[in-house]
């Protein structure tokens, strides 16, 4: 297989073919215009993926393995390489979509993004998938898409910015991986990882509040000059109408230098998914990036930016994680109205960090260079980065290599380069930052948030600040000119730089005069000459690109060796280079050990990769580019030069591509790819690109077919030279390409096979195989005998036709039906040989007529009719028995007695027999008196067990609701028991209890006590109680007695003492006390001894006690003593309903209560079993 084929795609279709001229110069060519681009674009990937062989990229492609990105459709890979073959037209998508229809830089990316998610650990836990997924026509329908996907497990899908690409979502990774690897119409897939940016590092220098950077007059130590030379440029203009996006962590849009120039309808926060990107109050980054590339000027407050007047958005990306679809649409963010993104971020600036923008963000960068402001190409500014002294190299970086892309990198205030600047050959320019005597002053987050306490800070800087300053000064350059596309600002700026720190040694001027340093790019930037020179530009011619293919190389790199191992690659295609890319593939265990080197055939050397600490793997498909070649010419020997710096560590170059990208360096008036001069000399129109109109350009007819450009059929057969091309993949030249008899002409416009193919008569019939519908049968052709054997033998597209009104055994059955239906014997009539005609089984039994019937029990019907054939007994007109069984065929069983009731006892006999088990013949089945029919519906019992009267009450088991008591029943009467006497589901329903017998009252009768004593004289007192069980106690000056009535006591001291006499009954109580007089001597008084104590008073429950009668009272002492004996009545009454017990002073060994037997409660009422009845 050649190492290098020539890859053309036209709009229409794909081609690829190893011409002379192609295998002379191993290269392509192609303009961007609408019948050339797609051919380059198509072509850097085959002719990289042709070559391919080494086992790290295999692996990673290889539609076998799980680790890397997956080509599910054709062309198909294998593990020893991608194609056994050149790929022929067909081996591609019928239309122009999918992975082989993106850029080259994409379907890199692709690949580069498989190997980086190769860990399994990391696919196993990815739910979120980029897949580049086209449907089989090429059209775009997103709702088809999601059922699609749907159907192999995913979630959720979501479109991106390519076609036919999208993130689709999934349960888990496992499933995702065994979905997209299953599926035949994904080409590439691998897992969306998140990821974070870091900020440029920014020094820790002094502060100094004077911008410098904008105009250096020496203030701070610097040295003057050294500076944008912006203030002339100022005079015409500062910005206004271009609008600038500040791509980073946040802007403070109300800050007073800020807010002037900002729009705040266009912004938005991709961390928080909102229009306010606002920053955190420590994320103060893109607040000083936008300071210093628009912050309002000439106002008297605060700083100024680059384009003070210029209009302003922030978009917040880099505060939170990340993913290459947020970036990409954060690059895309109001495409049609954003001039400028500047992005003072990248990758890791350690020194060992290789990473490159996935497919997405690649093609963002591609859309925006294409179809961007309005088909000029927005403008995207990247940071080169801060690594400068941990051996870093802007190079590394894919963010800022990319050609579509601005690296800037940074100079101090002495116009020297920035000890963290990293060098690069990518880098297009650099501006002034800090790294020297002084900060740059720019804006702060206005109060405490940000780098200082202040809404401004001086401490900025970095290439972070050199990246804005930069975006500023072309805005100005888009005021000064509208119409300079993407290109036009890397020219103008390339043209306009100022050299730089001329001591330093790296300098050289290049084969076009350009002055060119690694650290410093084309010097820096100067407004003033870049503005004076926008003014007047000229738009540079379309873009033209140049792509060597794979050089496959598999060459060892001698370990730690000064010399150069160098490979050659020769450039025949006259072009005025821009930018160049190499596509640099090396196998190595510390890459940081080689040093790659591209010499252009002017001599001119760009370092893509020095000596430096990485000890990181390979590099991997990696594309360094570089800017040092500005419009020197291609024509010459590229030569690459590598060697291994390190000991130990050894390592393989597996290959590698040259890309280069400029304008035409001949003039090609009509874009034929013919230039002028050779128009002439072909005899072709150079103002008509297709003279004969054939649908190939004069340029694809002369260099690339070698077909006559003057004739549209080249080799007359019939098809015009494009047509040959572009349509139907035949060579132009030779009139049969297939070399099988026929013209490509002829197999086109009469036969409609494939010209491409070779047509033979395989079987010698007389017939090519586009004829014969079976070029391996003889027997079979057009117009052949058709026969009964299903086969089309006249190749009419129709079997058997003839056969089918054809009853050869007059069985009522065609022999077509026969043969292919029935497979009978269309000669015998009863094929099976049961009596049974073939067409009586089929169309009336519909029995098989290929197995004899039988009738088993020789009851004269056929196993098909009778529904028993083991039984004579079971067949069609049987009589039915009432047994379960189907006697007469008719599907019903015991139908014959669903009406009749033999026994007469309301149930039918098939509910008898079928339902409830009892016996049809018998009314009482159980023998218990009660009729199954009255068990089942009066009753609701079981007809099946006898029912008893076990209390012999008269009343069932199932109507009693106590069957163990005989005087329970619905019949009985309630009595006071707690019990359902009558079964009425009610207790002592009513009835009341019986009233509580009253226990005796007790009651003082009499009651004598003298009113007065002498110490040591006998004092009697006596007391007598109504009721003679009554039990009479005194309580004398705290001493208890308990006597019958009579007491007699001697006082041995004078006083007045205390007594108290109650009747007992129980706990109740009749009371009455009071106090007798002890004299010293006695005194005469009279002759009489009074009873019946004045003073006495009753007490308790009891009624009152009286006195004996006093001799001579009168009538109103009567009356005195009645009162005072109706008051004592009334206090014992009183002093009874608190408990008994006069002044508190007795205290009886017997408590006074009363139990009222009345309020006893009374016994719950019985639950009562339920009805234990079967059969409700």
């Amino acid at each position: 297989m050649a190492p290098h084929l020539l890859v053309c795609i036209s709009n229409h279709t794909r081609g690829v073919f190893g011409s002379p001229e192609a295998r002379a110069t191993n290269s392509i060519i192609c303009e961007r215009s609408p019948k050339r681009c797609m051919g380059w674009l198509r072509a850097m990937l085959l002719a990289f993926i042709l070559s391919l062989s080494s086992a790290s990229v295999v692996s990673a492609i290889s539609p076998t393995s799980m680790e890397g990105m997956t080509f599910a459709s054709t062309p198909q890979l294998t593990p020893a390489n991608h194609f056994s073959d050149p790929p022929s037209p067909d081996s591609l998508s019928p239309a122009d979509c999918g992975l082989y229809s993106y850029s080259p830089g994409v379907q890199l990316a692709f690949s580069q993004q498989a190997k980086l998610t190769a860990d399994s650990t990391l696919r196993g836990e990815s739910t979120e998938w980029l897949v580049v997924m086209p449907s089989r026509d090429c059209s775009i329908d997103e709702t088809a898409m999601r059922l699609k996907v749907q159907k192999i497990g995913a979630i959720r899908l979501q479109s991106t910015i390519l076609e036919h690409t999208w993130v689709i979502t999934f349960k888990d990774g496992a499933s995702a991986q065994e979905a997209l690897a299953g599926s035949d119409e994904v080409e590439a897939f691998h897992p969306m990882v998140e990821f974070q940016h870091d900020k440029r590092l920014i020094p820790n220098d002094t502060k100094f509040s004077d911008q410098w950077h904008l105009r250096n007059t020496g203030q701070g130590g610097g040295t003057s000059g050294e500076d944008v030379n912006i203030t002339t440029a100022w005079n015409n203009y500062d910005g206004t109408g271009i609008l600038i996006a500040i791509v980073d962590d946040g802007l403070d849009t109300d800050h007073g230098d800020l807010s002037p120039n900002y729009l705040d309808n266009l912004d938005y926060d991709y961390c928080s998914n909102d229009g306010n990107p606002n920053p955190s109050t420590w994320d103060g980054h893109g607040t000083a990036a936008a300071g210093v590339a628009a912050a309002y000027g000439n106002d008297n407050h605060g700083v100024t930016g680059a384009a003070m007047d210029g209009d302003l958005i922030g978009i917040r990306l880099i505060a939170c994680s990340l993913s290459d679809s947020t970036e990409a649409s954060a690059m895309l963010h109001q495409k049609g109205n954003v001039d400028i993104y500047s992005n003072s971020w990248g990758p890791s600036d350690n020194g060992n960090t290789v990473k490159a923008p996935g497919p997405l963000m690649t093609a963002a960068f591609e859309e925006q260079a294409y179809e961007g402001r309005f088909g000029l190409g927005g403008i995207i500014t990247f940071a080169g980065g801060n690594g400068g002294s941990n051996g870093d190299d802007s190079n590394y970086d894919g963010y800022s290599n990319s050609r579509f892309t601005i690296a800037v990198g940074a100079v101090e205030d002495d116009g020297e380069r920035s000890y963290y600047s990293e060098p690069g050959a990518n880098l297009l320019i650099v501006a002034p930052s800090d790294g020297g005597a002084s900060g740059i002053t720019t804006t702060d987050i206005e109060g405490s948030g940000g780098y200082s306490n202040g809404d401004w800070t001086d401490s900025f800087g970095g290439t972070s600040s050199a990246t804005p300053l930069v975006t500023g000064i072309i805005a100005q350059m888009l005021e000064a000119n509208s119409n300079l596309t993407w290109r036009d600002v890397q020219h103008i700026l390339v043209n306009s730089a100022r050299t730089n720190d001329a001591s330093d040694g790296g300098w050289f001027t290049n084969g076009a005069g350009h002055d060119f340093n690694h650290q410093y790019g084309h010097g820096v930037i100067d407004a003033g000459a870049a503005t004076d020179l926008a003014a007047v530009w000229a738009n540079v011619q379309p873009e033209v690109n140049y792509t060597s293919g794979t050089l496959t190389v598999n060459q060892a790199i001698p370990d730690n060796s000064n010399t150069w191992t160098t490979f050659t690659h020769t450039v025949n295609q006259g072009m005025k280079v821009e930018s160049v890319e190499v596509l640099f593939d090396a196998t190595h265990s510390y890459r940081g050990d080689l040093e790659v080197v591209l010499v252009s055939p002017d001599g001119s050397e760009s370092e893509l990769a020095a000596k430096h600490s990485d000890s990181g793997n390979d590099w991997s498909d990696w594309v360094f580019t570089s800017n040092a070649n500005w419009d020197e010419m291609s024509d010459g020997d590229w030569t690459l030069k590598v060697r291994d710096q390190g000991n130990d560590d050894t390592g393989t170059l597996n290959y590698w591509s040259l890309s280069l990208h400029g304008t035409n360096a001949i003039v090609d008036s009509d874009g034929d790819g013919l230039w002028d001069s050779n128009e002439t000399t072909h005899n072709t129109d150079p103002l008509d690109p297709d003279s004969d109109d054939d649908g190939l350009s004069d340029g694809e007819e002369v260099l690339d077919w070698g077909t006559d450009p003057n004739s549209a059929d080249s080799d007359l057969d019939g098809l015009s030279d494009g047509d040959e091309v572009n349509t139907y993949g035949t060579n132009p030249l030779d009139d049969d390409s297939d070399d099988d008899g026929l013209s490509d002409g002829d197999e086109i416009n009469i036969y409609g096979t494939d010209p491409t193919v070779y047509d033979a008569d395989a079987d010698n019939d007389g017939f090519y195989w586009f004829a014969d519908c079976d070029d391996d049968n003889s027997s079979v052709y057009p117009g052949a005998v058709e026969i009964l054997d299903g086969v089309d033998q006249n190749c009419n597209d129709m079997t058997d036709e003839g056969f089918s009104g054809l009853d050869s055994d007059g069985d009522e059955l065609s022999d077509f039906d026969e043969f292919h239906n029935y497979s009978t014997n269309h000669l015998d009539n009863d094929t099976d040989d049961d009596g049974l005609l073939d067409g009586e089984e089929v169309n009336l039994y519909g029995s098989n007529p290929l197995v004899a019937d039988a009738d088993g029990d020789v009851d004269g019907y056929y196993w098909f009719d009778d529904c028993n054939d083991s039984d004579e007994n079971i067949h069609p007109g049987a009589d039915e028995l009432l047994n379960g069984i189907d006697e007469d065929c008719d599907g019903l069983f015991d139908e014959d007695f669903q009406t009749i009731d033999s026994d007469g006892d309301t149930l039918t006999d098939l509910a008898e027999y079928s339902t409830f088990g009892t016996n049809w013949s018998n009314p009482d089945t159980d023998g218990d008196g009660l009729e199954d029919g009255a068990e089942i519906w009066y009753y609701f019992s079981d007809p099946l067990v006898a029912d008893a009267d076990a209390d012999v009450d008269g009343w069932y088991h199932f109507q009693d609701c106590d069957e163990g008591n005989a005087s329970i029943n619905p019949g009985a009467i309630e009595i006071w028991n707690g019990l359902d006497d009558d079964c009425d589901d009610l207790i002592d329903e009513g009835v009341y209890p019986p009233v509580p017998e009253q226990e005796p009252q007790p009651s003082l009768e009499t009651v004598r006590v003298p009113y007065q004593s002498y110490v040591g004289e006998t004092a009697g007192f006596r007391a007598t109680s109504a009721n003679t069980d009554d039990e009479i106690q005194w309580l004398i000056e705290g001493q208890n007695y308990s006597v019958d009535s009579a007491l007699s006591l001697v006082f041995g001291s004078v006083g007045e003492k205390n007594w108290e006499v109650c009747a007992v009954n129980g706990n109740l109580s009749d009371c009455l006390n009071g106090t007798i007089t002890i004299l010293a001597s006695p005194s005469s008084t009279g002759d009489g001894e009074a009873s019946g104590n004045a003073t006495g008073q009753n007490s308790g429950s009891g009624l009152s006690g009286t006195s004996g009668a006093a001799g001579g009272l009168t009538s109103a002492q009567y009356f005195a003593i009645g009162l005072l004996f109706l008051l004592v009545i009334m206090l014992a009454f009183l002093v009874g309903r608190r408990g008994g017990g006069g002044g508190g002073a007795v205290k009886w060994s017997q408590q006074q209560k009363f139990t009222n037997p009345g309020s006893a409660k009374l016994p719950g009422a019985p639950t009562l079993p339920p009805s234990d009845n079967r059969w409700e």
